[in-house]
């Protein structure tokens, strides 16, 4: 099987894994893109994409929340984690780092801002693939087209490779969700929001939970 049908098929189990466990992050996919928004992108950021990255944005351009602001303003005194702004701010940053999966034109935002400051390159030869919603898209991790190979970024840190293609980062991701386990890549645990309807990546740490949210298990 190719990197393209690998992608496909592990974003399948993944997306599968959110309807039935984690509605509210499920519920917070776009719709797709079109071969046009596509075009759009690689001509902004000057950069191809592979394939499997094109597959991927073909299901789905990313999600809604991206930006905490599309989902209005901040609650000053909320009533606790399940008022509506917390409930999907905490659902939202459901990819296998704890970060949300940007829409196209979050990509090509973060593309010509915070990875560029990053890497300190011009032009910037990889794309950002998913990037904090929780901390204003500071950190992130992009996918070189030239080799697949991910890496990361964060402000006033230098850029690291994650040691995996795209394939290999969401195969991982639906396997360690299967099996309520850390991911072997990033060593992240999957998590279910005090709310119970949204997902998201820490490093395993008992204060989570302390906090309410529930590891994931089998």
């Amino acid at each position: 099987m190719d990197r393209q049908a690998r992608v496909e098929a592990a974003w399948r189990r993944y997306e599968n894994w959110l309807s039935r466990h984690a509605p509210l992050s499920y519920g917070l996919l776009r719709e797709p893109a079109t071969p046009e928004q596509l075009e759009r992108a690689e001509q902004a950021t000057g950069v191809v994409m592979p394939p499997e990255l094109r597959a991927l944005y073909l299901i789905h351009d990313g999600v809604r929340g991206a930006d905490l602001e599309e989902f209005g303003e901040q609650p000053f005194a909320p009533d606790g984690e399940g008022d509506p702004w917390h409930r999907k701010a905490n659902a939202v940053d459901f990819m296998p780092n704890g970060q949300a999966w940007l829409p196209l034109d979050h990509l090509i935002d973060a593309h010509g801002g915070p990875l560029a400051d990053a890497t300190g390159l011009d032009p910037v030869p990889c794309l950002p693939v998913t990037a904090s919603a929780r901390y204003t898209m500071m950190e992130g991790m992009y996918l070189d087209p030239v080799t697949g190979a991910l890496g990361t970024w964060a402000d006033a840190r230098e850029p690291g490779p994650v040691g995996a293609d795209l394939a290999e980062w969401l195969e991982e991701g639906a396997a360690a969700l299967a099996e309520g386990r850390p991911d072997r890549f990033l060593g992240m645990r999957p998590y279910l929001s005090p709310t119970g309807d949204g997902l998201t990546w820490f490093d395993p740490d008992p204060m989570y939970e302390q906090d309410g949210w529930r590891p994931v298990t089998r």
